[in-house]
């Protein structure tokens, strides 16, 4: 027989740089999630006692006064917090990140076999055949892309692409 079973592999190393950018944009939304919820924790206002809300109060009027005072003299602009934003751009992230999580998960999935043959065309189909009996149970469906070379030298040359060298 000249057709064999070469292996399984997922689809991530079949398609290894779909994986590496997956896994590369997943680390990049990771840090900005991080970075925003870092954020986040730094703005986040606590209620202070009704005694401290009186004394906080009192204090920020004397440095509202104060800071408003020193824009009009320096020109400088206000800073404000939109925490609903801020939310937004986290919920959008997890989301981004979550669905790249799961195209990982589904990239690291083994469930691609890789098949060769080398022999006459006409055993081409019925060599297959007898490894794709052995891997799917009668009355699956399966799915297959086949790639023919008629010269050894492109199928050494496909081989180190494909993963069947």
């Amino acid at each position: 027989m000249t057709a064999e079973l070469v292996g399984q592999v997922s689809i991530g190393q079949v398609v290894p740089t779909t994986a590496s950018l997956v896994a590369t944009a997943a680390t990049d939304i990771g840090a900005k999630l991080a970075g925003a919820l870092e954020t986040q924790v730094a703005v986040t206002l606590t209620p202070p006692s009704l005694t401290g809300s009186i004394t906080a109060a009192t204090n920020l009027l004397a440095s509202l006064e104060a800071q408003l005072a020193m824009q009009i003299a320096l020109g400088l602009p206000e800073v404000s917090v939109d925490f609903t934003v801020m939310l937004s751009v986290i919920a959008e992230l997890q989301a981004s990140l979550s669905a790249l999580l799961a195209l990982q998960v589904t990239l690291g999935t083994a469930g691609v076999y890789v098949l060769t043959h080398s022999g006459a065309a006409g055993t081409h189909g019925s060599e297959v055949q007898a490894i794709v009996d052995g891997i799917a149970p009668a009355g699956n469906v399966v799915q297959s892309v086949t790639y023919l070379a008629t010269a050894p030298e492109v199928f050494v040359a496909m081989g180190a692409v494909l993963l069947t060298g």
